[in-house]
């Protein structure tokens, strides 16, 4: 058994809902639910440009699939009878949410709203994890961020997420619903939309690199983040459905810190990339939703539930590269 929940490969006749799970964490988690043997269902609002693909799940044995907002009226059903709500949706660009701030706060706060109320009357007794990020936190005080760093978000997308982490929260302790929220650092690794800029760096540093073209950091590249490959992500869900973790929130980092340079560095050598790597200055409206170096501590989750990230960053980019070689339909926007 694997510490703090069920092993990857004991799921038999446990029924699950994941929303967002056609989107790049949530289609990794559902496919590692069936082949765990998990009765998976799954919704997702395939919004433009957020990643989702209808084809995510072609010939995986999911149950179903409802192509709808998570607020959507047939929600109700797909919830019907489920132990497990893996409460995945949402947006995740910090750009768009500062484009579009009211689409922002709806697609991670009022909808999240709608859809607790809907698992509270339909599945009180779920067990329900929420994938919150460490982009509540904002600017850090502190060399490594615990969980009691104060949030103070420097954009839209921060507040909307910080909204829905507490939603969550407050059904949690008000109505008795059995939430947790993994607060996630930067996600990378296969089945990430390559196409769009405003996903985060790592899938713009992957794409222009694949693509033989130079691969363009703002500033002097020297700050610094830890990146979490999908495979640890998915197992920190997991390992969220323990009783343990009820009420609770977790960060979900890796113990490990590189600087920008160093990242695009590994891509460019994962990928053989002649298109190299440059500075350039700051855009305006990025500069002002920055957040500097940033550290994750996850000690928390590793001491209530065991977690800890495996997969070396190095390890993790080869083998995500290795992927988009073989699929290249990522790095068409069709």
């Amino acid at each position: 058994m694997r510490p703090g929940g069920r092993s990857n490969d004991d799921w038999a006749g446990v029924t699950c809902v994941v929303t967002g799970g056609l989107g790049f964490i949530g289609v990794n988690l559902a496919r590692a639910l069936v082949d765990g043997g998990a009765t998976v269902r799954v919704v997702d609002a395939l919004v433009p440009d957020h990643g989702g693909r209808a084809d995510h799940l072609d010939g995986v044995a999911v149950e179903a699939v409802l192509v709808s907002d998570i607020a959507g009226p047939l929600v109700g059903e797909l919830l019907d009878g489920a132990d497990v709500v893996f409460n995945v949706a949402g947006q995740v660009s910090h750009t768009a949410s500062m484009r579009d701030p009211q689409q922002d706060l709806y697609l991670n706060a009022t909808s999240h709203a709608t859809f607790l109320d809907t698992v509270r009357r339909v599945v009180p007794g779920a067990r329900v994890v929420y994938t919150s990020t460490r982009q509540v936190y904002g600017r850090s005080s502190a060399a490594v961020v615990d969980e009691s760093h104060p949030a103070n978000p420097v954009d839209v997308n921060g507040v909307a997420k910080l909204a829905g982490e507490q939603l969550h929260m407050v059904y949690a302790h008000a109505h008795g619903l059995a939430c947790t929220a993994l607060r996630l650092t930067n996600v990378y690794g296969p089945r990430q939309r390559l196409t769009s800029d405003d996903l985060g760096f790592l899938p713009v540093f992957l794409r222009r690199a694949l693509q033989g073209e130079e691969i363009l950091i703002y500033g002097d590249g020297l700050q610094r983040r830890d990146c979490l490959h999908v495979d640890d992500v998915i197992v920190a869900l997991l390992a969220a459905v323990d009783d343990r973790a009820v009420g609770q929130v977790f960060n979900v980092g890796h113990t490990n810190t590189y600087a920008l340079r160093e990242i695009a560095s590994m891509i460019v050598e994962a990928v053989g990339s002649t298109g190299g790597i440059g500075l350039v200055p700051w855009p305006d409206d990025r500069a002002r939703i920055d957040i500097g170096s940033f550290h994750t501590g996850s000690a928390r989750i590793a001491d209530v539930l065991g977690w800890r990230a495996t997969v070396e960053l190095a390890a993790g980019i080869r083998d995500t590269v290795a992927f988009y070689q073989e699929h290249g339909c990522y790095l068409s926007s069709t």
